[in-house]
């Protein structure tokens, strides 16, 4: 059973395979490996340049974010588990030179899995890599016990299940009701026996609600805590069901 435990405080020995962070991150303890996914950075300048006006500055927070909690947890490495940019139609040079500017302040390697969104983007592996100034692009990780992936749905089709699986890609929410019917919509990440998905780090993004299954386990993911709320959802699910 991987052992994953959440965290408010900055890197120490846990004793867990994965933390989940504040911040919309997780850990990996042994190889202080922080990964993060779908970032979809350049998607506010797409709607800007489609004639939708929305507010800048969203992606430069969550690249200060990125930098804070890297250096915050004494990451070796960053791994983005896909989708770090939004569109063509967004990459653009200011786009490219925030995050380049970004990548400089974090003191690890730095690598992308590749998403849907960015291998729409055109370019091949290497030049993506290149134009981002980071260490590499890769389709996927295999690092036993772990299997980075952006999309972690499509990996369960394959026959392969020794590796513990962790993706992004579906931009986890879930809402909880109280007795007094109040209820609360947050981001989450999602633990089910052989996968881990990771909440969207970008701000600018929509949500994929998640309807809660037995031997899922939820936490809710804040900028500043994350919660198990796997116990309020069962209630919640119950609830509903009368």
């Amino acid at each position: 059973m991987m052992r994953i435990v959440a965290a408010t405080q900055p890197f120490v020995d846990i004793d867990a395979d994965i933390v989940v962070l504040p911040g919309r991150a997780a850990l990996l303890p042994a190889t202080r490996t922080l990964l993060v996914a779908d970032v979809h950075l350049g998607k506010a300048a797409t709607f800007r340049r489609a004639g939708i006006p929305v507010p800048e500055g969203s992606a430069q927070r969550d690249l200060a974010r990125l930098a804070a909690l890297a250096a915050r947890h004494a990451a070796r490495r960053v791994v983005v588990l896909g989708d770090l940019i939004h569109a063509k139609s967004g990459c653009t040079e200011a786009v490219l030179d925030e995050f380049r500017a970004a990548r400089q302040r974090i003191a690890a390697d730095v690598l992308l899995v590749l998403g849907n969104h960015d291998r729409g983007l055109g370019v091949s592996p290497a030049a993506l890599a290149a134009r981002l100034g980071i260490d590499a692009c890769v389709p996927a990780l295999d690092e036993p016990p772990f299997h980075l992936v952006h999309e972690p749905a499509a990996d369960l089709q394959t026959p392969r299940r020794d590796l513990f699986t962790i993706g992004g890609h579906l931009h986890p929410t879930i809402a909880l009701g109280s007795p007094s019917g109040d209820r609360l919509t947050d981001r989450c990440f999602v633990a089910e026996p052989s996968t881990l998905v990771l909440p969207a780090f970008g701000s600018f993004t929509g949500g994929h609600r998640m309807a809660y299954a037995d031997g899922m386990r939820l936490w809710i993911a804040r900028d500043d805590g994350v919660a198990d709320v796997t116990t309020i959802a069962e209630r919640s699910r119950r609830a509903r069901r009368g």
